[in-house]
């Protein structure tokens, strides 16, 4: 059977209480998990691994904003990619099977021992072209690029818009509150 390489969010983050061994983490790194939507059910699948056991969880969109927005409101970070493809590999070590960095990293086709902290995991991603990813649902009441009275969209598609708007017209791009859409 064909397998279809499945795109990520992996979210890095901080929590409110983390527990007392994560205290030489990097901020902003201490838990890493990841999240996928699988549109034959038309629903998001969250996965992390916390304090040894496997977290499988099927969310709603909402439920996955409110996800997103938990991890940006704790100033974490989300980057996008996709898994790689490797083969299965039974050479890693017993001690890595218990934190969070070893689930994702198994997760996403990652085959490297010395993986240990949430923070060396983002770097490995970023050098296999995972890019940050940001949505404009999740940062409402957030600041948004503006040239002139124009508003473009939050993230980097947004940002490389405003700043090509701005060259062309030979305005400043400046950043404004974006207002919450009311209902």
């Amino acid at each position: 059977m064909e397998r279809i390489r499945t795109e990520w969010l992996v979210f890095f983050y901080t929590p409110l209480n983390p527990p007392w061994y994560t205290k030489w983490r990097k901020k902003g790194f201490t838990h890493v998990g990841a999240m996928t939507f699988n549109a034959e059910h038309k629903c998001w699948v969250m996965v992390e691994g916390l304090y040894g056991r496997l977290n499988v969880e099927i969310l709603s969109r909402k439920q996955s904003e409110k996800v997103l927005s938990y991890v940006k409101r704790l100033h974490g970070i989300v980057l996008k990619g996709d898994e790689k493809e490797t083969p299965n590999f039974r050479g890693e070590w017993w001690v890595k099977e218990h934190s969070c960095v070893s689930y994702m990293q198994r997760l996403l086709g990652l085959r490297r021992f010395w993986l240990f902290t949430p923070y060396q995991l983002f770097c490995a991603l970023r050098k296999m072209n995972f890019t940050i990813f940001v949505d404009a649902t999740i940062k409402k009441g957030s600041f948004m690029p503006k040239v002139g009275k124009k508003m473009f969209s939050y993230g980097s598609k947004g940002m490389a818009k405003a700043k090509a708007e701005a060259k062309k017209t030979g305005k400043k791009m400046t950043m404004t509150k974006a207002k919450s859409k009311k209902k």
